[in-house]
């Protein structure tokens, strides 16, 4: 099975993106493949709007990149300054992005 990373937005119309990135991670399971979206995760258990731990949440999903196949980018919303790292991020690592622009 395919381990794929989710980056999608998180700040802004919160509700609505995380709608998006369950909506991201169902599309992948629907196509056999593993989806991670540590904007799903850490803000459970970190609140994001403080920013050492907003900073710390994206360090701890930048982690765990290096463990997945390839990056799914949903860039129709726009990047955001996060997403912007996590894509730098992937590059650094040579990790194949996909840059979805429908869910």
């Amino acid at each position: 099975m395919k381990r794929v990373f989710i980056c999608s937005r998180f700040a802004g119309n919160v509700n609505q993106n995380i709608e998006t990135a369950r909506n991201l991670c169902r599309r992948a399971v629907a196509q056999d493949c593993a989806p991670f979206a540590p904007h799903l995760l850490y803000p459970q258990f970190m609140d994001d709007t403080r920013p050492e731990e907003r900073e710390t949440g994206i360090a701890c999903g930048l982690e765990f990149m290096a463990e997945c196949d390839e990056v799914w980018a949903y860039v129709c919303d726009g990047v955001s300054d996060g997403m912007r790292r996590e894509l730098a991020h992937a590059h650094r690592l040579g990790k194949p992005i996909i840059e979805l622009k429908e869910i």
